[in-house]
Order: C-alpha cells, then structure tokens, then sequence
C-alpha cells in the first residue's frame, strides 16, 4: 500500500519499464505496463511474472512459468481469447446454456440484452481492428533489419540486445 500527504492511502502498484533504444543508450523511454486499471500488487505481480518468464525462458514455457520444449501451453491460452467479432456469438451460446438449464424460468437478465445491444453497435469498428490487425500481420518481414528477424525465429533469438551492444562497445 502506498500512502501520501496529498492522496491518502493507496492499494494500487504500477508495473513500469526503463527502456533504451537498440544502440542509442542515451535515449530513453519510461514504458507503464499492464491495463490502465484494476493495478492491484498481485495482479501486478502476475504479470510481471509472466514478462520474466518470456524473457528468462523463452515464448514457450508451463504453466508453472519454466522452459518447455512444447508450446501447447502458450497455444491453450491464445485458443481461449475470442475475437472481437465473436463476442455476439460467445452471448448468445450464453443466454442458451441459460435457458436450457432454467427449465422454464425467466432466463433472460438485462445484461445479456445490454450485452447484445452493445456488440451489435460495436460490431463495425471490431471488424475494423480486426482487419487492420490481419493487414499489419502480412505486412513483408524481409525489410525488417535483420536483429529484429532473429528475434522473430520461433525458437526464440540466440543473442541478447544487451550483448550485441556491448560487442559493438556502446556504453550501456
């Protein structure tokens, strides 16, 4: 908990990131992680847990957050993230399994119609995000430099940027 003259008492951690840029040492960018809200410590804590173990283990690891030569655990959590434009769908499943286990009951709730109203607004501009996300996604590789392709393998890189910089006897 932190506390302070002017805000009182405080029970929310902010997770944030020094960086450098690749062989510009002296420029420097002061990076805030996690969603803007909700920063409780142990939520906090997991996540950065999870960034510590990408970097320490690499993009494949258990859910225990040590090295593993199979990726099926990073795949389970990317298989459970819905797409924006399915939601809708993801709602109706919902208010079915409802209505087939109330038995006649009033299943419907007022969020279930708000959910469904909302999705349905915001159905374009998903599709959007999700169009410009594919876009960006085929967008060529080959122009990338080659230190950020390395870093792109599926195995993961072989050099850490902190090492080629020091190879290249910059100052960090």
């Amino acid at each position: 908990m932190m506390v302070g003259p002017q805000m009182g008492g405080m029970r929310c951690a902010s997770l944030e990131v020094l960086m450098h840029r690749f062989e510009h040492p002296q420029e420097q960018i002061l990076v805030s992680l996690g969603l803007p809200m909700g920063k409780t410590l142990p939520l906090q804590k997991s996540l950065w847990e999870y960034i510590r173990a990408y970097m320490n283990n690499g993009p494949w690891f258990d859910k225990d957050g040590r090295h593993s030569e199979s990726d099926a655990y990073v795949k389970s959590l990317q298989s459970a993230r819905l797409k924006r434009t399915d939601w809708h769908k993801h709602t109706l499943e919902k208010i079915r399994k409802d209505k087939a286990e109330s038995q006649g009951k009033n299943y419907l709730s007022g969020l279930d119609a708000a959910m469904l109203l909302f999705e349905i607004l915001f159905y374009p501009m998903n599709w959007v995000h999700e169009f410009t996300n594919s876009v960006a996604r085929r967008r060529p590789r080959q122009s990338w430099p080659e230190v950020v392709q390395e870093r792109l393998r599926p195995d993961g890189p072989t050099t850490r940027l902190i090492d080629l910089e020091r190879d290249r006897e910059l100052a960090v």
